[in-house]
């Protein structure tokens, strides 16, 4: 469980650091280019092309970030249904349903990717090899698929259920007199 661990944590480095210096660099390219057309009447040619790069990036290897958090979108009504046992049974199921999924989701971009690699395209402004930035795509399914199945071990190997291989499945406590009230803080008791 150690090296789960330690996978988990290199991972969401890698994640954490790709993503935050996407967005760092998106919103200095899309203000030097704002400037640049307000103050000096011209456009940075190559802005448009580097913030679709940099969005391509933030969105696949956000969702592998956003699976390691629980912070997908789940409808939990046949969990609410079940007992204790098939609640378990049905995030197990989702789990390993979803990692399957994404890693096919990663084969399929990843030829998808080596089929651009060949062609040698590139992109129209910045001639920019189109593969390279496109590898975020089997990259970050990949990496979501590991969260999955992150997740399905974590499921195995404990009693409760979790979400993630971080997060457990869990309702915060409504009271009616924190209903009317601001009350509304999420499912989990750690977004507060």
């Amino acid at each position: 469980m150690k090296l789960l661990h330690l996978l988990n944590e290199v991972l969401r480095k890698i994640e954490e650091w790709i993503i935050a210096y996407s967005i760092i660099l998106m919103a200095i390219v899309l203000i030097a280019n704002v400037l640049a057309r307000n103050l000096f009447n011209t456009s940075l040619n190559f802005a448009e092309e580097v913030s679709q790069f940099l969005t391509i990036f933030v969105t696949f290897f956000g969702t592998s970030y956003a699976a390691r958090r629980a912070r997908h979108i789940r409808m939990s009504l046949l969990y609410d249904i079940f007992g204790e046992k098939g609640q378990k049974i049905l995030v197990l199921v989702c789990s390993i349903g979803t990692a399957a999924l994404m890693f096919y989701l990663s084969y399929l971009s990843y030829r998808y990717v080596n089929r651009v690699a060949a062609l040698n395209r590139v992109s129209p402004i910045l001639q920019f090899p189109l593969y390279i930035v496109w590898s975020a795509i089997p990259i970050g399914c990949f990496l979501t698929g590991i969260q999955y199945v992150l997740t399905f071990i974590k499921n195995l190997t404990v009693k409760e259920t979790w979400l993630s291989f971080e997060s457990r499945f869990e309702y915060d406590e409504v009271t009616p007199e924190a209903g009317g009230q601001g009350g509304n803080q999420g499912l989990e008791g750690s977004d507060a």
